[in-house]
């Protein structure tokens, strides 16, 4: 089983709105540049993640994205499954039952039981990520500092080769 880059992205793209100065949205320029990854790659994950009502876009001049819902109520599963779908590990395509096609009535049996398995396994994964919040992730991050720091990535905008402060 692996997930998409996307995950990843969206991962990164949490961490910069989770650390976003309050009442200010980060830019999607902020967000492609940090990432180093094309804008309208960016703009789709964002799109999704706006869909999935995780985050809320602001339009105009000072606008961007932030965070919709508190940091302990967004779960892994819930970025997993904005980016990637819900998630079934076995594709059952019907192999078995083609490849035991004189067997009928066991190779429907054998399938059934071996799709049960990875239904199984998939809930414990759904269970797992569903249980871990951005906010448990960012406070073990930042244990040491005792709170989550916050920073405008705004601020970090290059502008022809240059940073921005």
């Amino acid at each position: 089983m692996k997930l998409t880059n996307a995950t990843e992205q969206a991962l990164a793209i949490m961490a910069l709105l989770s650390t976003q100065e309050k009442d200010v949205p980060v830019s999607s320029i902020a967000i492609y540049q940090k990432l180093s990854v094309s804008s309208s790659y960016i703009r789709k994950l964002l799109r999704k993640l706006v869909v999935s009502n995780i985050i809320e876009g602001v339009s105009g001049n000072n606008g961007g994205f932030y965070i919709k819902k508190d940091l302990s109520e967004i779960t892994l599963l819930n970025i997993v499954e904005a980016i990637e779908e819900p998630f079934h590990s076995f594709p059952k395509i019907g192999v078995l039952e083609r490849a035991f096609s004189d067997f009928t009535e066991i190779a429907q049996t054998g399938d059934k039981q071996i799709a049960d398995c990875f239904a199984k396994a998939d809930r414990k994964w759904n269970e797992e990520l569903g249980r871990i919040t951005v906010k448990d992730i960012l406070s073990d991050v930042f244990r040491e500092y005792g709170e989550i720091p916050h920073r405008n990535w705004n601020d970090f905008i290059e502008d022809e080769g240059s940073v921005q402060c």
